[in-house]
């Protein structure tokens, strides 16, 4: 034999024995790790226990002891017991103990704990600061909102360098919550529109550094339900100019906010953030038809497209992101449309030249999107043409409509048949 290949041989079966040994060492060690990882001590069911009782329970206890905290500031007032001053240093000197106990259990890392306490004590501080400006008039209206504006740079600060959403939305809750908990049974429409507009500049100030999407759905559904509750119950023809104003701030808010937090990241924080677009440029249409006349919402509403559309464009990095912006543009741009023509067959024709454009747009740009959203839009006036419009024109305008309608459905289907982009592939 090569005398080579015999010393390889042998070094073969130095290795091979040298591996039986260190297997037979590790083998009772390998069995015991074995038998450990058979029974694994992750439980689902006890997971979402502690969810319930560590977060759902604590951030319902918060919210109970604020709105318990309102009511003794107004019972306290209304009863006489102590005065306007009294009541609001009380509810200052509250916020402050429950702050600093806040701290106290983050200090030994009952981190949940700790910063729904901090988050309730900012909140004691928010109603006594609106107490104090709105509700006894202790304070002129610029202080007050000048103690708010530096709460609200304070708590946004805090939350980003402590790196903590929780603390954010037990603020937010308390913030929004003020003006509904310590009514003042008064129209403060200017007063209120600012106070909402300092919060949501707060948001935008912590989510330029963070990318909380719970916070921002939480402050969108605060701005809506304070926004709605003064509407309904004060809004007058008088107040139409700075209602219009602050809808239109508030949803350039809430349009920027989701293009700050785009790169969320789980799954179920990126679903949750395509809800704000749409959602907030719905509450912005059914408040401005709701002050302005008919031709006026729908130059407005024509205008939120192009600028929605623009800001998907030129600042959404994320696809579903993009697709969420365009698609409210042109649902709201279409929606309104209606509001200010008249007659059906009129509305029918201007939907048909928009899909129309909107095809042609799709195939120029190479947009999947929206040559979608045209052929849906084109479904939808092809629908309305044959079950409403007919039934309500003479027969030469039956005709008329017909011929239009065909001619360009004809001239769309063309397109398609040149199969310029390679859609058949």
């Amino acid at each position: 034999m090569d005398p080579n290949l015999a010393q390889l041989a042998r070094a073969i079966e130095d290795l091979n024995r040298r591996i039986e040994r260190l297997e037979q060492m590790i083998g009772p060690r390998a069995a015991t790790a074995d038998r450990v990882r058979q029974f694994p001590s992750t439980d689902k069911r006890s997971s979402l226990e502690s969810r319930v009782g560590a977060q759902y329970l604590n951030r319902a206890g918060v919210i109970a002891l604020l709105v318990g905290v309102a009511f003794f500031l107004n019972w306290a007032f209304v009863n006489n017991w102590i005065g306007p001053l009294a009541v609001v240093i009380s509810g200052f000197v509250g916020g402050a103990v429950v702050f600093l106990l806040g701290e106290w259990f983050l200090r030994r890392r009952y981190t949940i704990f700790g910063f729904s306490l901090q988050g309730l004590g900012i909140a004691a501080f928010y109603l006594s600061l609106w107490a104090a400006s709105e509700y006894y008039r202790l304070l002129l209206p610029w202080a007050g909102f000048a103690g708010m504006l530096l709460l609200t740079v304070a708590t946004s600060a805090a939350a980003i360098v402590r790196n903590s959403e929780a603390l954010a939305i037990f603020a937010a809750i308390g913030g929004f919550g003020t003006p509904l908990l310590l009514s003042t049974g008064r129209n403060l429409e200017n007063e209120l529109f600012v106070y909402v507009l300092i919060l949501c500049a707060g948001v935008l100030l912590t989510l330029r550094f963070r990318s909380w999407v719970g916070l921002l759905v939480t402050s969108f559904f605060g701005a809506v339900v304070v926004s709605s509750v003064w509407f309904a119950g004060y809004y007058a023809k008088t107040e139409e100019t700075p209602t219009f104003i602050f809808f239109c701030l508030l949803l350039t808010m809430f349009a920027v906010a989701p293009l700050l937090v785009q790169q969320a990241n789980t799954a179920r924080r990126r679903w949750s953030l395509l809800f704000v677009m749409p959602a907030s440029a719905l509450v912005f249409l059914l408040g401005t038809g709701a002050v302005l006349d008919d031709v006026s919402f729908t130059w407005t509403a024509q205008v939120m497209a192009a600028l929605l559309i623009f800001a998907a464009w030129r600042w959404c990095r994320e696809s579903r992101l993009r697709a969420s912006y365009v698609l409210t543009a042109i649902i709201g741009s279409v929606a309104s449309i209606p509001v200010a023509v008249d007659g059906h067959w009129a509305t029918s024709a201007l939907w048909l030249a928009y899909g129309v454009v909107l095809v042609v747009i799709g195939f120029a740009r190479g947009l999947p999107l929206i040559r979608w959203t045209a052929l849906a839009l084109l479904g939808v006036t092809i629908l309305k043409v044959f079950v409403y419009d007919l039934s309500n024109l003479g027969q030469g305008y039956r005709i008329l409509a017909l011929s239009v309608l065909g001619i360009a459905l004809l001239s769309l289907s063309f397109l398609y048949q040149r199969d310029w982009l390679g859609l058949r592939k």
